[in-house]
């Protein structure tokens, strides 16, 4: 089913007369902005596109699916698969919730979150050169839940939350086989982060771009390591709201608040084409109601043309909501991608965003587009000079799915109010209540690392709140869509 009819916000409002991403076709036959075009496709989380921006590579919990975007009016599944791993003996896999592509190699991963249940772990491997016919070549089992990956020049980096050292873990997929060839954790830098509860320094998410590794390590921050040797992973620099002073000291309870609330974590991390500009953004929520400010996580901008001296430039505020709080409407940063100056963002009910970063200091907002009771954003992803493409959880009544939009600067007709919708929350879940309060954010100086071997040892309190903090926190536990 085709929702263009049902989403469309309007005419009548011209397109705004600032030059955008790209001054295309595409504005000339539309008045306002609004989707291309939509696809129904149950189950989406986190979708890629290739370097053609023809074809979008959707996670739909139970597996993938690949999206023939080459006409953005009418995208079309090509195909899917799913079950994941269904012939596995402790197949299926679940909560599929991030796939990533490299050349004519796609990975899957999962779960992204422990299961009550025993499941398969790890991550499979497909050659996708024909994306209607996708192949597995491999699949690499693991001891633990994957939450999000990366997949650059063969080396596949899983987030992997054990509760003790939440490492990243670098495995070789090429060939037809798989091997783990390296790990690395901020626990093996300086050991103190290993008494911060774990549910601060969750491994949430990472980025590769060139020899560097970039490491989404929640209250703990952003890290950056050289992986030029995929082998000997080595520390660079790392920065962020806190230190691991303002961390190890907390309690479960100040803990377990801290990691939900603003300012935020670093949840998701990605860098421009020359790495010189990184954006760290929170997803977060208001836990301090009483101070009359219900904003919610947003994005920094970083200048790292020196790694080793970073300096916070700006901050990208998110959408306004009439509530804060994670029983509320919900427009806390979710992943986004850089392309040349542009910013393409995700706010889950917030919608969908793109900035001009040419002046990183004073980002410049082009586009908006939500619509909260019908799309929930969880990525925003560049197709071509015409369009970029962008992943939905869904609405309270209408399916998840994948849709595109102009890439141009312009206006929504007649945008909806981000209204409050009460969600209930998991039984796997923990609500919180207190804050703590939060430093600016500022870079830490480089520290001396020091080695550890070792794996294994436990943190007191890493279960359901850990979980939460390093799966991409309440959006699963709240909306999950009945997974386990």
């Amino acid at each position: 089913m085709r929702r263009r009819d049902v989403l469309r916000a309007g005419a009548g409002v011209a397109a705004l007369s600032v030059a955008g991403p790209t001054a295309s076709a595409t504005a000339g036959r539309q008045s306002a902005f609004e989707p291309l075009g939509v696809l129904d496709l149950d189950g989406t989380k986190e979708v890629v596109v290739d370097d053609a921006g023809e074809t979008a590579y959707a996670a739909t919990t139970d597996g993938f699916a690949t999206v023939d975007v080459s006409d953005p009016a009418d995208p079309e599944q090509l195909a899917g698969v799913a079950p994941l791993l269904e012939d596995h003996e402790n197949g299926p896999m679940r909560m599929v919730y991030d796939v990533k592509l490299d050349g004519d190699t796609l990975i899957a991963v999962g779960p992204a979150n422990p299961t009550r249940t025993e499941s398969v772990q790890g991550v499979a491997v497909f050659d996708v050169s024909d994306p209607a016919d996708p192949q597995r070549t491999a699949f690499h089992e693991t001891a633990f839940p994957i939450h999000n990956a990366y997949l650059a020049d063969g080396i596949a980096y899983l987030t992997a939350n054990d509760g003790a050292k939440n490492p990243v873990v670098l495995v070789d997929v090429t060939g037809g086989t798989t091997e783990e060839v390296g790990r690395w954790s901020n626990v093996d830098v300086d050991e103190r982060w290993r008494d911060v509860y774990a549910g601060l320094r969750s491994c949430h998410d990472v980025y590769v771009h060139g020899d560097t590794l970039y490491v989404a390590y929640w209250d703990a921050g952003t890290w950056l390591v050289d992986v030029s040797d995929p082998a000997s992973p080595e520390y660079v620099t790392h920065f962020g709201h806190y230190s691991v002073e303002d961390l190890r000291d907390l309690s479960a309870g100040a803990a377990g608040a801290e990691s939900l609330s603003v300012p935020g974590n670093a949840h998701y991390v990605a860098v421009n084409d020359d790495a010189s500009l990184l954006a760290s953004g929170a997803e977060a929520w208001d836990v301090e109601t009483d101070d009359g400010d219900p904003g919610q996580g947003g994005i920094d901008l970083w200048d790292i043309s020196d790694p080793t001296n970073p300096e916070k430039l700006s901050f990208i505020a998110p959408p306004p909501t009439p509530d804060g709080t994670r029983q509320g409407t919900w427009t806390t940063s979710h992943n986004f991608e850089f392309h040349g100056e542009h910013l393409y963002t995700s706010w889950y009910q917030g919608g969908v965003k793109i900035h001009d970063v040419s002046d990183p200091a004073n980002p410049e907002e082009l586009a908006w587009w939500r619509q909260p009771e019908a799309a929930r954003f969880w990525t925003a992803q560049y197709a071509t000079e015409e369009t970029f493409v962008a992943g939905s959880m869904g609405g309270q009544t209408y399916p998840a799915g994948v849709y595109t939009f102009p890439n141009r600067a312009g206006e929504q007709a007649d945008p909806p109010e981000l209204r409050t919708t009460t969600v209930a929350t998991s039984t796997e879940t923990q609500t919180t209540a207190g804050t703590t309060t939060a430093p600016t954010a500022t870079a830490t100086g480089t520290e001396t690392p020091t080695t550890d071997a070792e794996s294994g040892g436990g943190v007191p309190g890493f279960g359901a709140l850990a979980a939460l903090a390093g799966a991409s926190a309440a959006a699963l536990a709240a909306w999950r869509r009945g997974d386990e």
